[in-house]
């Protein structure tokens, strides 16, 4: 029924009306007298010989009537006077439709009558100087009760039309508004009602350009392919659009839930935009884990660099991803609340369709693996001095009650330049292991891991310092104390056998740095430092002795 409704609504209109009109004057309307009204008022008025100068018999006069008066006047009507006429009514039809509601009333009114002006002194000047009778009276009339019909079509149809834009407007700004919430597909279908316009557009293109960002390539194309369906060449839609098209052919993933846990979300397509996680750009990648891959990033709105470590859900069956996500969260929380020079902070935390993130202070220098081997060791007044910092970043975090759970030399990056140092992979430690257990695989490093660790007891702060314990041993002598050619020769040597002195690879390493390695790196934890803070205390005095030795 509404339908119906519409149909009627559109098929009749005053416009239509007039058309209809225009057809009536052009084709029947010799047998209507009253259309020639016009012809037969100009007729009188300029001198009526058969001597009645009545308007209302003028008006009402028949054809033949009118016909003997022309030819008692001496007048002829000419071969092309219908064609004429014809014209003109068709003529002033089309501007009564389709000029008159661009104009408005106002500006159409002038041009109506000076039209209409114009029509009645042609007449009179063919009348009077070629004794020719040319019929426009019709097309006046049209002109004036067209434009009379008019005044009641253009007022509604201006404020429908206002509504309209209001409408088109306030949709507009709704999918604006979604697409800043993060909801581009919800802005999508705002849209898909609104007739095509520049606003309406521009928000589509910039929906598009978050689909690329979130990787959400395939409805990245099909936005595409809809703006160029309403406007062929609109920005560089075009090319973007091909070179979606392009990753795709290559068998790159179009849907963010395909990216695994070794692929890079950094594309070589110049074309498309940079990806997004959360509201970081991805600009390269800077290193990969057993977990996922790790980014460089830039914060746009504060123009911080951050460095991003991901979490792959592709790495994990489904019965696993529920557990494992809360646990990244609920640790990635703890390891936020951290704050102390010495350790990464964390900024944000996030997770997109197929992974979970976590941004970081992107920490420039070189992890002190690098400084772990043979030939390039550091200065053991450096190696200390770099320990016993690490020592109280970890005691603050003890204090804290997080424990790390992961101490090794890459996880502690160095700076060279300035000396300043860095703690990473605070809150994932733990996570990696407990999920990767279960599958058969021990995660983190177990060159470094403490034998309570091993044996899957309470881990406490004193597992951070046996790792630190470990990590000591590698950076002044190249080697670590326990070595085997499978994880379980490599565990039974740490549960039962005695470590291999550190003197075997640094025979010049002084007494007292060799007693702090013995005691830091014991089976028994509480035989071990009574705290990291105690560490560091003895690493510090390891220090400075070795500064006076030097001295003297």
């Amino acid at each position: 029924m509404n339908s119906l409704a519409f149909v009627f609504s559109h098929i009749f209109s005053l416009r239509l009306l007039i058309v209809v009109l225009a057809l009536v004057c052009a084709f029947i309307g010799e047998a209507i007298p009253m259309l020639g009204w016009a012809d037969r008022l100009l007729f009188g008025s300029l001198g009526n010989s058969s001597g009645k100068g009545d308007a209302g018999v003028l008006v009402s006069m028949s054809p033949e009537v009118f016909a003997s008066a022309m030819e008692a006047r001496g007048l002829s009507e000419p071969t092309w006077s219908a064609i004429a006429s014809r014209s003109g009514l068709m003529a002033s039809a089309l501007f009564l439709v389709l000029a008159v509601p661009r104009m408005g009333a106002g500006v159409a009114l002038p041009v109506i009558l000076l039209a209409a002006g114009s029509l009645v002194v042609l007449q009179a000047a063919f009348m009077f100087y070629r004794n020719i009778w040319l019929p426009l009276g019709e097309v006046v009339t049209l002109l004036v009760a067209g434009y009379l019909a008019m005044l009641f079509w253009l007022q509604p149809q201006r404020e429908i039309q206002a509504l309209s834009h209001n409408v088109q407007r306030a949709r507009t700004r709704l999918a604006k508004l979604l697409l800043q919430q993060g909801q581009p597909d919800e802005a999508l279908d705002v849209l898909s009602e609104c007739p095509p316009n520049e606003d309406a557009l521009s928000v589509q293109y910039d929906i598009a350009i978050q689909q690329e960002r979130k990787r959400h390539y395939d409805k990245a194309c099909a936005t595409y392919r809809q703006i160029l369906d309403q406007k062929r060449r609109y920005r560089d839609a075009d090319k973007r659009l091909a070179a979606l098209e392009n990753l795709n052919s290559e068998g790159v993933a179009t849907a963010a839930g395909n990216f695994d846990s070794t692929r890079t979300l950094v594309l070589p397509e110049q074309s498309v935009s940079r990806p997004t996680l959360g509201r970081y750009e991805i600009e390269r990648e800077i290193g990969r884990g057993a977990m996922g891959v790790v980014y460089l990033g830039k914060d746009p709105k504060i123009a911080r660099t951050v460095a991003i470590k991901t979490l792959s859900y592709q790495a994990f069956e489904d019965d696993e991803l529920r557990d494992l996500k809360s646990r990244f969260f609920r640790e990635a929380e703890a390891a936020g609340r951290l704050s102390h020079p010495a350790i990464v902070t964390v900024y944000d935390v996030g997770e997109e369709a197929d992974l979970a993130f976590i941004a970081m202070d992107y920490a420039r220098g070189r992890p002190l693996s690098e400084f772990g081997k043979p030939g390039r060791l550091l200065p053991l007044a450096t190696v200390l001095d770099i320990v016993a910092r690490v020592a109280d970043a970890l005691d603050y975090a003890h204090r804290e009650k997080i424990i790390h759970r992961d101490i090794k030399p890459g996880n502690i990056i160095f700076n060279p330049d300035n000396r300043e140092i860095k703690i990473t992979d605070f809150g994932i430690a733990k996570i990696s292991d407990d999920s990767r257990t279960r599958t058969g695989n021990v995660m983190g490093s177990p060159l470094y891991m403490s034998p309570e660790q091993l044996k899957g007891q309470k881990v406490t702060g004193a597992s951070d310092t046996y790792s630190l314990g470990i990590t000591l041993y590698k950076l002044v002598s190249g080697e670590t104390p326990y070595q085997g050619d499978t994880l379980a020769n490599l565990t039974y040597q740490i549960l039962n056998k005695r470590p291999r002195s550190v003197r075997e690879f640094n025979p010049e390493l002084p007494n007292g740095v060799v007693r702090l390695i013995n005691k830091a790196i014991q089976r028994e934890p509480d035989k071990r430092f009574l705290s990291a803070a105690t560490m560091a205390e003895a690493l510090r005095r390891q220090a400075s002795r070795e500064a006076k030795e030097e001295a003297s």
